[in-house]
């Protein structure tokens, strides 16, 4: 993969896709990010509204409203385009207008000559990651999907809370998919190198594995919350999507 410029296509510019967008341009991941959108006028109007904040910024990236044929020298595209995720549905129910989303926009993508990586972060992410692997026919090492980043996310946010402790230091993961079936290893969850397990036989019931049950649920339904009472969710998602180009283009050992 290059490295003098490093580009970015993002397809998608609703909530999702434009938090991810405004976490690139803050963390100054790429040099240019191209925004396709089949609103064009939209992906327009947010291209103008990052590009009036780098005078602000500490980057000087190019951002523009483009087309499937930019994608054509493209490193990494980013696919946060789908429909959204009402209240009362579960991720798996997106399924099939999802997957009439992603058959008009993986053809064109690879018909532009694009020779990268997809990044997939449309739900339900890790059955819409394998289909745009079978669509375009790309190796899968080359077809990365946001999976659980989000959850284990929450997981450390939620339990750094709970232990009154920094979440950057609470190394415990999400695995499984991205939804109702995913699951807490709690035997490899870590606070710096002590195992949380261990704080619970140490701490006399002041931590108690119920109330770690009651996080991993939180952690499990806390999508549904937030779509209650916001419609969507799309912030937390970002951030921790935002490092997976950096990974790719900084390192192969990075885990």
């Amino acid at each position: 993969m290059k490295h003098d410029n490093r580009k970015i296509a993002l397809i998608g510019t609703g909530m999702v896709g434009m938090s991810y967008a405004y976490s690139l341009l803050n963390q100054n991941v790429c040099d240019e990010l191209v925004l396709i959108d089949v609103n064009k006028k939209r992906a327009m109007g947010e291209a103008m509204d990052l590009n009036h904040g780098l005078a602000f910024s500490s980057s000087n990236m190019k951002i523009y409203a483009g087309s499937y044929d930019d994608c054509t020298d493209a490193d990494i595209v980013v696919i946060c385009a789908g429909v959204a995720q009402k209240p009362g549905e579960t991720r798996l129910d997106l399924l099939k207008r999802n997957t009439e989303v992603f058959q008009s926009i993986i053809e064109p993508v690879t018909a532009s000559g694009f020779n990268g990586i997809f990044l997939v972060a449309t739900n339900p992410v890790d059955i819409m990651t394998k289909i745009t692997c079978t669509l375009s026919g790309f190796n899968p090492r080359r077809v990365l999907g946001t999976g659980t980043t989000l959850d284990t996310a929450r997981l450390r946010y939620l339990l750094g809370d709970y232990l009154k402790v920094d979440p950057r230091n609470v190394h415990a993961y999400v695995m499984g998919e991205h939804g109702d079936s995913e699951f807490v290893p709690w035997s490899q969850a870590m606070v710096a190198t002590k195992s949380i397990r261990e704080m619970v036989n140490e701490s006399h019931g002041s931590i108690c594995e119920q109330d770690m049950e009651q996080i991993s649920e939180e952690v499990r339904t806390a999508a549904y919350k937030i779509i209650e009472a916001k419609n969507a969710t799309y912030y937390g998602s970002a951030w921790p999507s935002r490092g997976l180009p950096k990974r790719c283009w900084e390192t192969k050992t990075a885990l």
